[in-house]
């Protein structure tokens, strides 16, 4: 997945921060009093750690702030030298109430619990037009409702066959048929609008069995090859449609293209390695393209556990497995922190993807590889 643009912005931002994973939940009728509790502990956790207080009252103003919110989920915040440089929804609660003050943010648990994070446009169609839902990538990071918007077919022409016992006209036949296809065209020229203010990959199709088929010819003759089209058979525009059984069939959609994804990068990445060409593994060999800018996508086994530390200096592409490799790039005073959050780091400073992946320490050494973007005779082997 990219990272998103308000997390890349802290790339370029002096440190240390103060890191919070809230569980914001008010689910129970004490749930602002634990909000706030839950707050008050990470917030004296951050002060033992040496946060200063200008940045831990800034972070007060916001926490458990987001009042309007329906359900179970969580809440990222950073701060640093007094200011919150990201307050962002979490589609769920943190696994762990997380507190850390360090020289770099401490994001990676943002990308390791996400769901499906995958933009896409949500059309429930019938004879007359469809709803479309837009989810961008921060509504799918979040879990949040996409944009909505109604589009509405030609209601002059139309729309009903009759039997024929009352009209025997194939005249009239085809120009419903017409009228349908009229509006399907409509349809999928508006998908096209927001797929690309999107960039979504991925249009799911419900509604009426007619219509859904009707876009089923229209959508792949407008949208890029790349974007995929799935179809389900939940839901509808009707009356009394389940919208529960809808939201559960997008999200299985959703799971199997993630998987899908997944299985083709690790592909990609294996294929790579086999011809020492476009794929490192390994910590020595990844950093090293880390720092050359090579990386296209990381690979990263999840691990919470891991201890594993780096070294870096204050711009994105400085981060290194040793002191000494700083000063050699020039870098006065390195600093050192976790590993995850110099690699996290250097991928917004280079515009590259992230892929967490659990259980991959079996096929990935120090959980780790790279599909890179270009290659030369240094690139390791």
């Amino acid at each position: 997945m990219r990272i998103p643009a308000d997390i890349s912005d802290l790339a370029g931002m002096p440190g240390p921060f103060a890191t919070a994973y809230l569980d914001s939940d008010r689910a129970n009728e004490n749930g602002a009093k634990d909000v706030e509790l839950r707050w008050q502990s990470l917030r004296e956790d951050l002060s033992s750690a040496g946060a200063d207080e200008d940045t831990l009252a800034a972070m007060d103003e916001v926490a458990g702030s987001h009042l309007d919110l329906p359900g179970s989920h969580g809440q990222l915040i950073v701060g640093t030298q007094g200011t919150v440089v990201l307050d962002r929804i979490l589609a769920r609660p943190p696994l762990r109430a997380t507190a850390r003050w360090s020289p770099l943010p401490h994001v990676m648990p943002f990308f390791a619990q996400g769901g499906p994070q995958i933009a896409h446009v949500l059309v429930v169609a019938d004879r007359t037009g469809a709803d479309l839902s837009t989810v961008g990538l921060n509504d799918a990071l979040a879990a949040v409702p996409g944009q909505k918007l109604t589009v509405t077919g030609n209601e002059q022409h139309p729309l009903h066959k009759v039997g024929r016992d009352q009209w025997n006209e194939r005249q009239f036949q085809n120009r419903v048929d017409n009228a349908w296809a009229a509006n399907a065209h409509d349809v999928s020229a508006e998908v096209l609008k927001q797929v690309n203010n999107a960039r979504a990959r991925l249009v799911i199709v419900a509604g009426e069995e007619r219509a859904r088929a009707l876009l089923r010819q229209s959508l792949p003759e407008v949208l890029a090859p790349a974007v995929a089209v799935e179809e389900v058979t939940a839901g509808g525009r009707a009356a009394g449609a389940s919208e529960e059984a809808l939201e559960e069939a997008v999200h299985g959609v959703l799971l199997r293209h993630l998987w899908r994804e997944r299985r083709q990068l690790l592909e990609r990445l294996q294929q790579g390695v086999g011809r020492h060409d476009y794929g490192v593994l390994g910590l020595t060999a990844v950093l090293d393209a880390l720092r050359r800018a090579q990386v296209d996508t990381l690979v990263l086994s999840d691990d919470p556990s891991s201890t594993a530390m780096a070294w870096v200096g204050p711009e994105p592409l400085q981060l290194g497995e040793t002191e000494d490799e700083l000063r050699a790039m020039g870098v006065a005073d390195p600093q050192r922190d976790h590993l995850d959050a110099a690699i996290v780091r250097a991928l917004a400073g280079s515009a590259a993807q992230i892929l967490v992946t659990p259980d991959a320490h079996d096929y990935l050494p120090d959980g780790l590889g790279a599909v890179l973007r270009y290659t030369d005779a240094s690139t390791p082997a």
